[in-house]
């Protein structure tokens, strides 16, 4: 009769029911000690006892069987994957190869000083930031500013002068040259008086000598010309000085200004200052030291913008064209990539190498405090080298590159369409592709840009939008 499942033979076992069987003898082994043991499950009032531990492993594996069966079933029961796309373009773009470059500062200058004189300041050091017009070093300016203050009272004196000119007479003046004519033309009455009775007593016989009508003559006649005298005067001071005489009184005064605006752009060249941002790369000088003229106080260099150097051989630099954009990739910033113009093509080549420099400028923006591009750095610059020709481009973003071959996710009734591609060259946000079967991909095609991280080829989907890319 069987057991009751309920009903263990030993805490440490599992029992399991068994149908009634026949009468068999166990198998049983006898071990080097001659015991008898049973080599398979133990049966015991009827019933198969199982060790827990495989009472345990058969529980994990039914567990697990329910949980993928349940995992298949969600899978089934998941909708369409949302997506966002783009569009395929035609754009001609050239042939392009990588050159190597070197970062160069856009500015590099050794300042110096425009006069002699002694260093009492100077508060940078290498390394360290500058603006436009911020001081370098500080030289003694005492001996200047003394001339400078000789010179401007001395234009105190000539603008008085000068003052006075314009001015005319005072009141006073008019005053006692109106007196004087007054006087003047009394005299010359008082001798004409005297000359006339003269000439009567003389013509009578009346007793009057010869000298004196000749004196009475005379004084008639210097009278005429002191009233002539005085009248010139008070025309004079009426009128004013000479427009000649304020004219050189304004020269003086000119010339004059002219000298402290020379002694003052002479004592402004006592302090060295930035010719524009940048940074401190090498002292030159020291406080206390002496300067003369022309000698170099301090090197800076511009970093922002900044210049890479490239040279390109003569069979490829007939393809480089002023403003072209290029991508550039410095060795020291893996995983990085900054834009750049063709701003110069130097039309000399070197004669060994038989290659052109070519400049191209690039932003060089503040990062966490310093900029990300330095001179000396190591780049390579991506240059066309053959003729453009059209070809489909693709939004970077929704290249796939997990494969065994790039490809990109088109959408195709509102399915996944799987489509290998080769890379080009590219520009800005966009890569040029080539599709293995030309027919799989055109000009126009939506391709997945977002959300194309899992799906599959022929996975249905649903666009719950659309980028449009700015053009290269």
């Amino acid at each position: 009769m069987p057991c009751p499942v309920d009903r263990p033979s030993c805490p440490d076992q599992f029992v399991f029911p068994q149908p009634p069987t026949a009468s068999r003898s166990p198998r049983v082994s006898s071990g080097p000690t001659g015991g008898a043991r049973s080599r398979t499950a133990e049966r015991r009032n009827g019933c198969r006892v199982v060790d827990r531990r495989s009472a345990h492993l058969f529980l994990c594996v039914a567990i697990a069987a329910v949980v993928g069966l349940g995992a298949c079933q969600a899978s089934a029961q998941q909708g369409p994957a949302n997506v966002v796309i783009g569009t395929v373009i035609r754009e001609d773009v050239a042939a392009r190869q990588s050159f190597v470059g070197t970062v160069v500062a856009n500015r590099q200058v050794v300042v110096g000083s425009a006069v002699d004189g002694r260093v009492l300041d100077f508060p940078l050091k290498a390394g360290q930031a500058v603006a436009q017009g911020q001081t370098i070093a500080q030289l003694r300016t005492l001996t200047i500013e003394i001339e400078i203050s000789g010179a401007k009272a001395e234009l105190q004196l000539r603008m008085a002068e000068l003052e006075e000119l314009r001015n005319g007479a005072l009141p006073e003046e008019l005053r006692l040259a109106e007196a004087v004519v007054e006087a003047a033309q009394s005299m010359r009455e008082y001798s004409q008086a005297k000359l006339t009775r003269s000439e009567r007593l003389m013509e009578a016989g009346a007793g009057i000598s010869q000298d004196e009508y000749e004196q009475a003559q005379a004084e008639s006649l210097r009278s005429v010309a002191l009233l002539s005298e005085a009248t010139s005067r008070l025309d004079l001071v009426r009128r004013g000085p000479r427009e000649e005489r304020i004219a050189q009184a304004a020269a003086r005064v000119a010339v004059q200004e002219q000298i402290i605006a020379g002694l003052e752009d002479r004592l402004d060249k006592y302090t060295v200052k930035a010719p524009f941002d940048g940074f401190i790369v090498n002292e030159l000088t020291e406080s206390g030291a002496w300067v003369q003229q022309g000698m170099a106080v301090a090197e800076i260099v511009e970093l922002d913008p900044i210049e890479i150097e490239a040279y390109v051989p003569e069979s490829n630099i007939g393809f480089v064209r002023l403003g072209n954009q290029v991508a550039i990739r410095v060795d020291g910033l893996p995983g990085r990539t900054f834009d750049g113009e063709v701003v110069r093509i130097v039309p000399l080549a070197d004669p060994r190498a038989r290659t052109f420099p070519v400049k191209v400028r690039v932003a060089n923006p503040m990062e966490e405090g310093r900029h990300p591009l330095l001179p000396g750095m190591l780049s390579r610059v991506s240059l066309p080298t053959g003729v453009s020709r059209p070809m489909l481009m693709v939004p970077k973003d929704a290249l796939q590159l997990g494969g065994a071959q790039p490809a990109v996710l088109k959408v195709a009734d509102q399915k996944v369409v799987l489509v290998p591609v080769t890379t080009g060259p590219s520009l800005d946000s966009w890569i040029s592709v080539t599709p293995t079967n030309e027919a799989a991909l055109a000009d126009g095609d939506p391709v997945i840009v977002r959300g194309n991280e899992r799906l599959r080829d022929g996975q249905p989907v649903i666009v719950s939008s659309k980028i449009d890319f700015p053009r290269p």
